[in-house]
């Protein structure tokens, strides 16, 4: 299919970003069953997928993050957070309105990820994604998961009390943990977890116990086996509110070049100063500390997914309507499907004839 010109969006910082066109490329051929099709509509359609980061290493030498240095070497992460290539929104939503993660309960760290894309089965084991995501380095031998608890949220009070305890964190009833608490190389790291190792779409200024605890672990030299890690988030994101963005964009192109999926003609996002980790964020949490309060990020950060609606509709919302109309009047068959049987049923204790009804 022959690409359209492409088009330019002009940020804040007068940064030219170079996106290619939509694709006009109908809905149904991307699935294989009407569920998938239906549950992609409903579920995912208008979600936002987080804008992606990747760290400059070399912003760890020159501010002199020997800390964050030694726990991004430890980890094996030195590969895995500077990964950067084009992402590609629309395919990432399918994906996720067909993923389905299955985990070895024997062998905790194994899983197996299974999607649907373009009427096509795909499957890949816990060890071939590692490789996928440059994490093969991370051997399931060494990776500690606190005696099986899995995930930071079950790894018990005890745990989350020496988190505290090691970033001086004093805890107030109903309050929410600002990230101004930690140093500035702390705050790095604690953007390395928001962004790169557990994306969200918002909040990247408070510190959830999800982020202190790992943080904790890191800092004590525990290893983590973070392909289980990312799994289990990607998971979350196929479960969690529809407002709620879906992360590890730069992870799903990685295996759509694994797979040998075609993405030609299809509308992606190429890297921008803003998918960056360099000195000009570390200026702004800089600026953060030094004032007392949380920076806001710039506008020129917000994802490009929060675009106004068109002002023509889309493909994607005439299928919305259209199925929408189907369900209503799928529904209202039922309902008068009902309402006839209950009638029959009173007819038939009145003992009322089909022609008495009829006179």
């Amino acid at each position: 299919m022959p690409r359209a010109k492409q088009t330019a969006k002009r940020t804040r910082n007068e940064e030219v970003v170079y996106m290619e066109p939509p694709s006009d490329r109908p809905l149904f051929q991307y699935f294989s069953r009407r569920d998938d099709l239906n549950n992609y509509i409903f579920n995912f359609s208008e979600r936002i997928v987080i804008s992606p980061r990747y760290l400059d290493i070399q912003l760890l030498e020159s501010q002199n993050f020997n800390q964050l240095s030694t726990i991004v070497h430890d980890q094996c992460l030195i590969d895995f957070v500077q990964i950067k290539n084009t992402w590609y929104p629309e395919l990432i939503r399918i994906c996720y309105s067909t993923l389905s993660i299955n985990f070895n309960e024997e062998h905790p760290t194994e899983f197996t990820m299974k999607f649907r894309l373009n009427k096509v089965d795909y499957e890949l084991d816990s060890h071939r994604l590692a490789s996928i995501w440059n994490l093969d380095r991370v051997h399931t031998n060494d990776a500690c998961l606190f005696d099986g608890n899995k995930t930071p949220e079950s790894w018990g009070p005890h745990v989350k009390r020496q988190a505290f305890d090691l970033f001086n964190i004093q805890t107030v009833p109903k309050k929410k943990i600002m990230c101004t608490v930690f140093n500035k190389e702390m705050r790095v790291l604690h953007y390395l977890i928001n962004y790169v190792l557990m994306p969200r779409s918002t909040g990247h200024s408070h510190v959830a116990i999800d982020d202190l605890v790992t943080m904790w672990a890191m800092v004590n030299d525990i290893k983590i086996y973070w392909p289980y890690f990312i799994a289990h988030n990607m998971l979350r994101f196929t479960k969690s509110d529809h407002s709620k963005g879906l992360g590890y964009a730069y992870l799903w192109t990685r295996i759509f070049e694994y797979l040998g999926i075609d993405v030609s003609g299809e509308s992606g996002r190429r890297i921008s100063q803003n998918n960056i980790i360099d000195e000009r964020t570390i200026h702004h949490m800089g600026r953060g500390i030094e004032e007392g309060k949380e920076q806001q990020p710039p506008q020129d950060q917000v994802p490009q997914e929060q675009a106004g609606p068109p002002e023509q509709p889309s493909m994607r919302d005439m299928m919305q309507m259209l199925l929408r109309i189907e369900q209503n009047q799928a529904n209202m068959n039922t309902h008068l499907t009902r309402v006839d049987q209950r009638l029959s049923r009173i007819k038939q204790y009145l003992k009322i004839d089909e022609d008495e009804d009829q006179d």
